[in-house]
């Protein structure tokens, strides 16, 4: 029999070992002509929402990604808007030894509705440059939602030209719902092909399907991040720590001495706020994360008796978060910062101020231009 794929994530199919990707019992009506053929995994994430962990070795996600650095194709590359500075991944392009990206800032649903698109288009724009990063075209986009949708294909009819796509990007960043939104709308699918799933590592091969003019689009399994808090976290503690709608600000005035604890994952100290007057701090996080306020003094005890439950998630030691460090932030201009904790959310605060960022020592913590 010749080798199959499972269209769902892109898995070898494969019927000796239940643990591995692509695992199959051989005798399943999954093979029967006409019927879309699903690994074991896939079926059950979308029949029963179970989630059986499984991912690519960094040396098996090289040898699928080197498979479009040897090819002359257009590269969609999907970022989180939401988590910009955590799911933009620059050796992207490095990775796939190709010039020719449209970047799309996907889960513009995920920001106030106030927000206008072109400012943080600009915004786009600027951290690009900073990034020293070049593309073809931008374009903000909700997969959710469909917003931007007609506009994106258009970017890619124009770009692409007899070229294959390639749909990028870090894991969860919603690569695989863009390209089921694709199906559906332009090449008349009737329901989502791609498995999706909370859960990250859920594509494992190239999936590709036909476009009109005969050229093909793939998705990609998405990029291993691992300063991000996505992949030290049970599903109960992802759930809520991951925005799923829009998020509602909060405005705290901090007085020096104060602390912000974010669930029991991060924590904020105001050291200085130079000027001598109140700090504001507007945070972005998932509205379902309980964000509490102590003073700084009795921050470390508080976390430690109350980990597990007023501070949670996580929501037990079996977790696997690892141990917290900090990270000083001192700025002296007066522009707005954001200081962000890499898959978890931000805070914006406008400068002269002096901070300090605890988490865990695998997860980035990055000041940058604010994004709103």
């Amino acid at each position: 029999m010749a080798e199959q794929y499972c269209k769902g994530c892109g898995a070898l199919i494969q019927h000796e070992n239940k643990t591995m990707p692509g695992y199959m019992p051989e005798k399943s009506s999954d093979y029967d002509a006409g019927k879309l053929v699903l690994c074991q995994r896939c079926f059950r994430l979308r029949n029963y929402a179970d989630v059986i962990t499984s991912s690519l070795t960094n040396d098996e996600y090289l040898t699928v990604i080197d498979k479009i650095s040897k090819e002359n194709a257009l590269i969609v590359k999907i970022v989180d808007i939401f988590d910009f500075t955590g799911s933009f991944v620059p050796a992207i392009k490095r990775l796939t030894g190709n010039e020719d990206v449209i970047l799309v800032g996907n889960k513009m649903d995920l920001l106030p509705k106030n927000v206008k698109p072109e400012r943080i288009l600009n915004w786009l724009k600027q951290m690009l440059a900073r990034e020293g990063f070049t593309v073809l075209d931008s374009i903000l986009i909700s997969a959710k939602y469909g917003y931007n949708l007609d506009e994106l294909m258009q970017l890619i009819d124009k770009y692409k030209g007899k070229r294959n796509v390639y749909i990028v990007g870090c894991s969860n960043v919603g690569k695989s719902k863009i390209v089921n939104q694709i199906l559906k709308r332009y090449l008349g699918y009737p329901t989502d092909v791609i498995t999706v799933s909370s859960s990250p590592g859920t594509t494992i091969g190239l999936i590709g399907f036909p476009l009109l003019d005969g050229t093909m689009i793939f998705d990609t399994p998405g990029v291993i991040n691992k300063h991000q808090y996505t992949y030290y976290l049970t599903r109960p503690s992802y759930k809520i720590t991951v925005p799923k709608k829009e998020i509602k600000p909060l405005v705290f005035q901090l007085n020096e001495g104060q602390t912000l604890f974010f669930g029991g994952l991060a924590r904020l100290d105001i050291i200085n706020g130079e000027t001598g007057d109140r700090v504001n701090i507007v945070t972005y996080f998932a509205n379902t994360l309980n964000i509490h306020r102590t003073k700084t003094i009795r921050a470390d005890e508080l976390y430690e008796s109350k980990l597990y439950s007023l501070l949670t998630p996580p929501f037990n030691e079996n977790e696997g978060v690892p141990k917290w460090v900090y990270h000083d932030f001192r700025i002296r201009d007066n522009l707005k910062y954001d200081i962000v904790f890499s898959g978890l959310g931000f805070v914006t605060i406008r400068a002269p101020f002096y901070i300090r960022a605890h988490a865990p020592f695998v997860v980035g913590i990055y000041a940058r231009p604010a994004i709103i």
